[in-house]
């Protein structure tokens, strides 16, 4: 029987809720593990990341945010798989360059999508976009579709500048 493999495994928004879950999985089963997070003076975030098992050894936080997307690079160097959870939250017209919130999530997976072709050891990208890529509002936007399943895409026109418990919670799965 062969010696099983580990890898080193970056997950943008590590301290978010879908985030967390998945470095634990990880360092769980003996991944390396890059994450980023908003901010690390967030002593509640980083300290709930640093008391998962194999975090001591394994998990190497970094302070990153998805309206500086650049700052995604250090995360990504070295890993073979990169798990883009982040996502942009409370959207300021004022001070982003970006129009809205799904502008901003846009160019950030450009970019982490750039910094893992260059890293050159990068395998695969998987994406996971937020909630609100989906609706439930029938084409003409009038009416409600009775579920939610693939065919529900939220229209480029609709601009979101906000985000609630709800909406922070859930998450659609997009493997790129």
């Amino acid at each position: 029987m062969g010696e099983k493999s580990y890898s080193r495994v970056c997950v943008t928004g590590g301290s978010g809720f879908i985030g967390s879950w998945l470095v634990k999985k990880l360092l769980e089963k003996g991944h390396t593990v890059h994450t980023t997070l908003r901010n690390q003076g967030d002593t509640s975030k980083v300290d709930l990341l640093k008391s998962f098992p194999n975090a001591e050894n394994k998990l190497v936080l970094f302070q990153a945010d998805i309206y500086n997307p650049t700052e995604f690079e250090p995360a990504i160097t070295g890993c073979e798989y990169v798990f883009h959870v982040a996502t942009p939250l409370l959207h300021n017209t004022q001070s982003s360059q970006y129009k809205d919130t799904a502008e901003a999530a846009v160019a950030g997976v450009r970019i982490i999508a750039d910094a893992c072709i260059r890293s050159k050891t990068v395998k695969r990208l998987i994406y996971t976009a937020s909630v609100m890529s989906s609706s439930p509002l029938t084409e003409d936007g009038v009416c409600f579709k009775s579920c939610i399943d693939e065919t529900c895409w939220t229209p480029f026109d609709v601009s979101f500048t906000y985000a609630n418990d709800f909406t922070m919670r859930i998450t659609r799965v997009n493997y790129l």
